[in-house]
Order: C-alpha cells, then sequence, then structure tokens
C-alpha cells in the first residue's frame, strides 16, 4: 500500500470515528514517519530520542519534525497553527491525553513566534511541548 494510499484511508477513518487509541495512534505515527524520515534523511537513533525528549539540534530532525506536523495538519500556509492544532487533538488523541496535550500546545504555541523557519518553530514548540508535560507526549 502507498503511502498516500494509507494517508488517505486515515483521513477517511478520523471523519467516521472519534479520537483514536494509543495502538491506533502509534500505527498512525509509524506510517506518518516512513513518509517524512525518508524525505528529510534523518536516521532512526535521532528520531527515536524525540519521544524520550532528547531534541537533537540538527537541520535534519527539526524538518522531520515539520514533516510530522504538516501531516498532522497543525501547519497551514507554512506557519503553525494553533486553531488547527486544537482541533486534530480533539479529533485524534485518545481522552487519557487529550486534554494535557491542548494543555500544552496552549502554553507553547508562542514559541514560534521566535522562528521564521517552519522547521526550527515545529521543533522547539514541540520540544516545549514535551517539557510541558512528557507523561502524555508522543511523537513519531
Amino acid at each position: 500500500m502507498s503511502i498516500l494510499t494509507a494517508v488517505v484511508k486515515f483521513l477517511v477513518a478520523l471523519t467516521l470515528c472519534n479520537a483514536m487509541t494509543m495502538k491506533q495512534l502509534r500505527s498512525t505515527g509509524k506510517m506518518m514517519r516512513k513518509s517524512c524520515q525518508p524525505k528529510n534523511n534523518v536516521p532512526d537513533e535521532k528520531v527515536d530520542r524525540i519521544s524520550e525528549g532528547v531534541f537533537i539540534e540538527e537541520k535534519e530532525v527539526m524538518c522531520y519534525v515539520a514533516c510530522i506536523m504538516k501531516m498532522a495538519n497543525a501547519i497551514k500556509n507554512n506557519k503553525l497553527n494553533y486553531e488547527a492544532s486544537m482541533k486534530q487533538a480533539d479529533l485524534l488523541l485518545p481522552e487519557e491525553i487529550k486534554q494535557p496535550a491542548k494543555d500544552a500546545i496552549t502554553a507553547c504555541i508562542k514559541v514560534a513566534d521566535s522562528y521564521k523557519d517552519i522547521c526550527e518553530a515545529s521543533f522547539f514548540v514541540t520540544k516545549c511541548i514535551y517539557n510541558h508535560n512528557p507523561a502524555v507526549f508522543f511523537f513519531p
């Protein structure tokens, strides 16, 4: 199955059901990762560490984070979009992490204002979200 087909099926599924389970979220994350990782030429060793709170400040890693956020529809017109991020959190996230994740997004979205580059903005907002509440942080 192609990545595009998988993404389309995923988006259709979103319209038919409520929030995903953590298992579904991880599965979707793997699909997004398979698309974004080769585009940004970033090895597993650097991407795997993000979920542990290790953010390697390299352009490839930063652009990988931006790619994931674009696929999650958190970026509109090459800018992080608070409203879209909150909507996606409501649609996608399991109930047990939904509100804490939305609180973290709210606390961190202004971090993007300090960066002109979308890769840097995405990276540092994501790092802030992790620091805000590492217990509920998920990133593919």
